[in-house]
């Protein structure tokens, strides 16, 4: 499986906000926000729990539940080039 993974630190208190570049297909791509060890089962093809978004929009929201390294996957629905930032940002701000 092909994806891009980034690691951040956030909390309660924090938006996570992934911005997808124009080449990528939004429609076709997911994007998930996994603690660790989801992430490891993630990896390894089981069943794991994860805040997903699958909307089709160039920029994604994602809320995480506590404070701690959370890990941002974006999965390529289709084969090609995909490119994103991944931002933590306070809420409010």
């Amino acid at each position: 499986m092909r994806y891009l993974h980034y690691q951040v630190q956030a909390g309660q208190e924090d938006l996570v906000i992934v911005s997808l570049n124009e080449k990528t297909d939004f429609k076709m791509s997911k994007v998930r926000l996994l603690d660790t060890g989801n992430y490891y089962k993630y990896r390894l093809g089981k069943s794991c729990e994860s805040r997903q978004a699958i909307d089709g929009a160039p920029t994604v929201i994602l809320e995480p539940p506590y404070k701690g390294a959370w890990h941002v996957i974006i999965e390529l629905g289709l084969p090609g080039e995909v490119r994103a930032v991944v931002e933590v940002k306070r809420r409010g701000r």
